[in-house]
Formats: structure tokens, C-alpha cells, sequence
């Protein structure tokens, strides 16, 4: 076999150089026979990683936890050996680190063909090795003496480029053009942002790292680099860096040129801090909550939204409609430019276009106007889709996966692996005319032993998954929850112009009824707790037990979890957990939740704690002294005890609604905001005319508290 793979990989080789394209070649056989061709064909490429066990010494050897870590680097040849499995999101991210001209050699076993072996993914991706963009190389079948080129037809040779700003060192037109795009953003006129948005290996990240070290250099400017992580910034730091010989980095999330500097900023903290900033940056901007770059267009004039348009990162479609919806009123003169050209590799790469195809990168939401098109009589039907079902429908799977990147930024290609091929998992979908226009991922958890479970929750032990069970026991010490068993609610999505139709709430009724045919104890979920997510699981008769204390980094929210009994067994712990949250809530309103939105805070308070304040004051001692406060007297530090007194029981009142003024006087009498923060967020202009603000809010919700005792 050596002297014909020399042959035919020196041939495949010299195509895919003058192409400047990528392909894939699946070695399909025994490990000796499969390493033994992966030594011989990586005679004709220089640097070579392997993935995996068992890489030879002539190869680079990395594991696939290792995977990301080799994100910006470059080899002419990747080998994963995924004889024992192949981690999907390492997939993804290897395939990125190849060059043109590269190859990316996957050495399978037979058996991911044989449905009574192999698992759902693994029969899908054996059915992908049958792609035209693929070279299959089988120990069984004779080997071809010439490479296929059918998948080199539609590839085109990218333009020569030569940046003639040597500084920039730009290595297309498109790139150029979007460093342009961006340092005017700075120099043109105020309130007109950049949406900067491309494919995967389009250079969009380095575009940035580039505008921001020319502005470093150029001008003193503070600018200000957001992202779901520091990890999907750092691409942008790199490039800044290289441009930079006289930055200083005394911190890795910070660089300095003279009183000029680049930093991190994390999502969580961006809005607040957004004013000391004279140029912020949004990288993967969708993967960060619609609701924080909408606060954020309130904060600032001058910012770069950029985002992968096929990736993971995050709520595409969300993205899209909801936040540029947004942009359009507040800021209607922004702009946008799109990266289309491959820096490192060509037009319609054969490799690209797998991956693409393997890992759902392309896959698309359900298109409305299509179900439109279907009569009006097709009803939509609830049920549960089998992974195997799913595994051989591609149409469905894309459908699935479009409606699943579009509804949540934390989608990742193990995510197919898990839903096809975790046994743990159930996925309900809607469906009308045969497209999904809804879905919802659940997994059964719990059923630990009693020893297990009080290890738990003494903090001893942390077995892998069981999320929701293992909360309940380790935060909330209820050990006989994570002994029960339950369903965790991981997802749930329903497509554009079906939603506010109740197909989500019949989603959860179907999940119910799963439930309760399994004999499960009860049902939970975790989500960013947001006031509308709070009203729809509510709505669902989920109710909070758990609210985190810190920010989730990349959803910029607090955790919120919330559980619907449904045994005996069930009932008995989650009424004492239930008034354990109201109770904690309404102690940690001031230290640990003083910041949280009041509205959302209103709702929490509102329909969870169950006694108001007490501080032993008579009502006839509330009153006068609320009663001298209206009319101007006594100040806000005299009364507080009377306030507070009132506040609390009013929010319990079923006539209590909200309304942005009794949202002020929640932050200033129950969360304790400062008064420099609640006339800064209620745009009054000093101190003084917050005060008198509060008195005209407290007088008319004490003259409605009033009427209804």
C-alpha cells in the first residue's frame, strides 16, 4: 500500500496547493493499518498534528480536551483517531486550525456503518464519509490510484491582496475595507455603530485587533473589548498585540500604549462601565442576551457589533430580528459590513463545506412564510422524536438545530452528539405540516442512592450531569430530591412568528404528561431569569427556588431555578423549599441582589415572599409618619422603617401591578440602591430631585395601598 499512497498523495498534495483548498480523508480500517497510512501521507505535508491516542513520533501529539488550544495556530495536516470516539466540538475545532492545502485525515472503524453497532451520531457521520467532498480510503475495498477532483470544481482561487499599509499587513481587500469600516465608526459621526459580521476563518476577530492598535497608536482612546469570555476576545488582543512593538500587557486582559489601552471588559459589567470607554468593542455580540446591547445603545455612541453569521456562538436569528430591530430605532444611521473572503483557504473548500454539513453549522430555522404556504386546517401535533428518527432525517435535524442556534447562545456541536446519543435525553417537538416549529430537550435525572445523594449535599461528592437533582441537594440541602427522580428541562424554543401562540406552554403540558406516564417526582429548569422567561415559567406552574447569587458570565444574568412537583414525595420537600426562597430573597434584597432589575424584583418578591417586613412598628405609627413624609417633612433616613414596613406589604397586595415609578421606590426603599444610581437609571438630575420623586411615588401608591386595606 506505500508506494500507492506515496503516489496518490503526492498528486492529491500538489491539486490542493494550486487550489489553495482543504480536504478531508477518512481511514477506515484497523489502527496499525490506519496509522501506518497516516506516516506515509504525512510525508507530503510539513506540520502535522495528531489527536488522540497513539500518535507517532513524527506527528505533533495533542488530546482532544486540548482541541481549542490550538485555535490560531496552522498545520498542513490534522489527524484525529477516533477508532474509541470523536468529540464533536473538537471536530469543529481542529478542522479550523488546517491551511489550504491541508488535509484532515479522520481514522474511523467500519462499524460506524452498521446500525446494529454504531450509535445514532456515529451512523450519521459513517453516512457523511459518503459525501463527494470526502476521500474515503476503506482496508477492505482496493485503493484508487488517482484522487477524485469532483469536489475541487467549485473551488475558486482567492484575488491577490497586498495590504500597502504595512502597519495593518491586511490579508485581503475585505479585511481592509472592514478595518476601515471600524476606525470610522470612531472618527465619523457619534450614534453610528458597525455591525461586522462573516463566516468562520473570514479574519473578522483579527479586523478588530487590527482598527484597535491603529487607534492606539494614532490617538489616546480607552477602548473597551466585550465577549460571552476573554477566550473569544483573545483572538482580537493577539493581533493588537503584533502591531503594538511598544504596548505594555501588565495584565493578560489589558494592553497600554502611552494613556492609551485595550481592554476585557466581561458582559456582566460592560453596561455599567460602559461611560468610562470612548470605543467599545462587541465580539460574538450573538451570544450576548438582545436585552444588554440594547441597554448598552443606551449608554454609548460609538460601538462595533461583530458576529459569526454559521457558528455556535450564539442566537443568530435573535441576533438578527430582535437586537437590529432595536438598533434601527434607537440608532437608525448604523451600518454593517460582511467578511466573505476565506484568508486561509479558498471559495467553496471542500472541507468547509463537510464540516459545515456534519456539525449543522448552516442549519436554518423553520421558514415561516413555507408553514404559511401549508392549508389552514393542519393542525400541530406534540410528540416525542426519537434520536434514531432524527439521526437519518437530515431535513428534520437542520430544522431542529437552526430552531435550537436561533433560540440559545450556548449551542455547541456536542450538543448533536448529546441529543442523538445520550439515552438520558428526550426531545418533544411541535409540529405542523411536517416542520418543526417547536422543541423541547429534556433530561431524566436524580435516582441516586441515599449514601450518594447525602454526600451531595454535603458537598463530598459531584457525579457528572444531574444538574437540577445535584442543585437541589448540594445548595438547598435536600438530599431526598436528588434520591427522587426528575426531568430537567435543558432547552426550549419555539420559531419566530409561532411564538406568544401557547405553543411553548403546550410543549411543557406534553413534557407533564411524558412525567407523569414515567412516574417521575418532579420537573425543573435553570435559565437567565429575565422578567418574561420568570412570567412563562411561571405561567407553566414552575416556581423559584433559587436564585444565583452571581452572574452568569456569558448570559449577563442571574440563574434562576424553578420546580414543579409532581408526587407526594415531591410535595413534601418543595413546600418547606418554597418558603425557604421567599424568605432568603427577602434577607438578601439589599447584600446580594441590590443590583438586580426591579422589575424582575417585583416579580419575585411579589408572588414568592409570604410575610412583610416586621420591625414591630404599629400601623398608626406607619401611618403618621408616612403621612408627615408626603407632605414634605421627615426625611427619607427618619422614615425608613416605615417604608420599608408599607413597601413590603403592599408589593403582597393582588391589586399591587407594576409600573416604573413603584420600580423606583423598590430600588431605593428594598434594595437599598444608592441615591446617585436610582437618579442616574431614572434620569433625574441631581440628588434633590430624587427625594422629591420619592415622596410624589410614595404618596400615590400609599393613597392606592390605602383604599385597598
Amino acid at each position: 500500500m506505500s508506494v500507492q499512497l506515496e503516489t496518490l498523495f503526492a498528486q492529491l498534495q500538489q491539486q490542493l496547493s494550486q487550489h489553495f483548498c482543504r480536504q478531508l480523508v477518512v481511514l477506515e480500517g484497523s489502527f496499525e493499518w490506519a496509522a501506518t497510512g497516516a506516516v506515509i501521507i504525512g510525508k507530503h505535508f510539513s506540520q502535522r498534528l495528531w489527536a488522540g491516542d497513539n500518535a507517532p513520533m513524527s506527528f505533533t501529539s495533542s488530546s482532544f480536551k486540548q482541541s481549542k488550544q490550538w485555535l490560531g495556530q496552522e498545520f498542513d495536516m490534522v489527524v484525529i483517531n477516533a477508532l474509541d470516539g470523536i468529540n464533536a466540538d473538537s471536530l469543529g475545532a481542529l478542522s479550523g486550525t488546517i491551511r489550504g492545502g491541508g488535509i484532515l485525515v479522520i481514522i474511523a472503524p467500519p462499524t460506524w456503518r452498521l446500525s446494529h453497532v454504531a450509535t445514532p451520531f456515529y451512523q450519521r457521520l459513517g453516512r457523511l464519509f459518503s459525501s463527494p467532498e470526502v476521500m474515503l480510503i476503506q482496508q477492505s475495498q482496493p485503493l484508487l490510484l488517482s484522487p477524485s477532483v469532483a469536489a475541487l470544481a467549485d473551488v475558486m482561487l482567492p484575488p491577490i491582496f497586498s495590504d500597502i499599509n504595512t502597519q495593518r499587513c491586511c490579508l485581503t481587500s475585505g479585511q481592509s475595507e472592514a478595518v476601515d469600516a471600524i476606525i470610522k465608526v470612531i472618527t465619523g459621526h457619534r450614534k453610528r455603530p458597525l455591525v461586522l459580521s462573516a463566516d468562520r476563518g473570514r479574519g473578522k476577530s483579527a479586523a478588530l485587533g487590527i482598527a484597535a492598535a491603529e487607534l492606539l497608536q494614532t490617538r489616546t482612546i480607552k477602548i473597551a473589548v466585550t465577549a460571552p469570555s476573554f477566550a473569544c476576545a483573545e483572538t482580537v488582543f493577539k493581533h493588537a498585540q503584533l502591531r503594538l512593538a511598544a504596548a505594555e500587557q501588565t495584565h493578560r486582559h489589558q494592553l497600554h500604549v502611552g494613556a492609551s489601552r485595550l481592554e476585557f471588559v466581561a458582559v456582566d459589567r460592560i453596561v455599567n462601565e460602559a461611560s468610562n470607554f470612548d470605543f467599545i468593542i462587541v465580539d460574538e455580540a450573538a451570544a450576548i442576551p438582545a436585552a444588554i446591547l440594547t441597554d448598552l445603545l443606551g449608554r454609548h455612541n460609538r460601538l462595533v457589533f461583530a458576529t459569526t453569521i454559521h457558528g455556535y456562538e450564539g442566537t443568530g436569528r435573535g441576533f438578527e430580528i430582535k437586537f437590529k430591530q432595536r438598533l434601527t430605532e434607537k440608532m437608525p444611521q448604523w451600518r454593517s459590513y460582511c467578511l466573505e473572503q476565506p484568508i486561509r483557504w479558498a471559495i467553496g473548500d471542500p472541507l468547509e463545506a463537510w464540516i459545515f454539513k456534519a456539525l449543522l453549522l448552516a442549519a436554518q430555522a423553520p421558514n415561516v412564510r413555507v408553514i404559511e404556504a401549508a392549508p389552514a386546517t393542519v393542525s400541530i401535533d406534540y410528540t416525542v422524536l426519537a434520536a434514531a428518527q432524527l439521526a437519518v432525517n437530515e431535513v428534520l435535524l437542520n430544522q431542529l438545530f437552526g430552531l435550537l442556534i436561533n433560540a440559545h447562545y450556548q449551542t455547541s456541536p456536542n450538543d448533536i452528539q448529546q441529543l442523538l446519543d445520550d439515552p438520558n435525553l428526550t426531545l418533544i417537538v411541535a409540529l405542523q405540516a411536517e416542520v418543526i416549529i417547536g422543541c423541547c430537550v429534556v433530561s431524566k435525572e436524580g435516582g441516586f442512592d441515599p449514601e450518594l445523594a447525602q454526600l451531595v449535599m454535603q458537598g463530598k461528592r459531584r457525579p457528572q450531569g444531574h444538574l437540577l437533582a445535584q442543585s437541589l441537594a448540594a445548595h438547598l440541602g435536600y438530599a431526598i430530591a436528588a434520591e427522587q427522580h426528575c426531568y430537567r428541562i435543558l432547552r426550549i424554543a419555539v420559531a419566530d412568528g409561532f411564538q406568544q401562540q401557547g405553543i411553548g406552554t403546550q410543549l411543557i403540558e406534553t413534557v407533564l404528561q411524558q412525567a407523569m406516564n414515567e412516574n417521575i417526582d418532579y420537573i425543573g429548569t435553570s435559565f437567565g431569569a429575565v422578567s418574561e422567561l420568570v412570567d412563562f415559567w411561571s405561567h407553566c406552574l414552575l416556581r423559584p427556588l433559587r436564585l444565583g447569587i452571581t452572574k452568569d458570565a456569558a448570559s449577563g444574568h442571574h440563574s434562576l431555578l424553578c420546580v414543579k412537583p409532581l408526587s407526594n414525595a415531591a410535595g413534601l420537600w418543595f413546600d418547606d423549599a418554597q418558603s425557604l426562597f421567599g424568605a432568603s430573597f427577602s434577607c438578601q434584597r439589599v447584600e446580594q441582589f441590590n443590583q438586580l432589575d426591579s422589575q424582575l424584583f417585583f416579580k419575585l418578591y411579589a408572588d414568592n415572599v409570604q410575610r412583610p417586613l416586621n420591625y414591630g412598628l404599629s400601623q398608626s405609627q406607619i401611618e403618621h409618619q408616612l403621612d408627615i413624609f408626603i407632605e414634605g417633612g421627615l426625611g427619607y433616613d427618619v422614615v425608613v422603617a416605615s417604608l420599608e414596613s408599607w413597601l413590603s406589604d403592599y408589593l403582597l397586595q393582588d391589586d399591587c401591578h407594576w409600573h416604573d415609578d413603584l420600580g423606583f421606590a423598590i430600588a431605593k426603599i428594598l434594595q437599598k440602591q444608592s441615591w446617585f444610581v436610582v437618579a442616574q437609571r431614572y434620569h433625574l438630575s441631581s440628588q434633590k430631585l430624587a427625594q422629591q420623586h420619592l415622596r410624589n411615588v410614595v404618596a400615590r401608591y400609599y393613597s392606592l395601598s390605602s383604599q385597598i386595606h
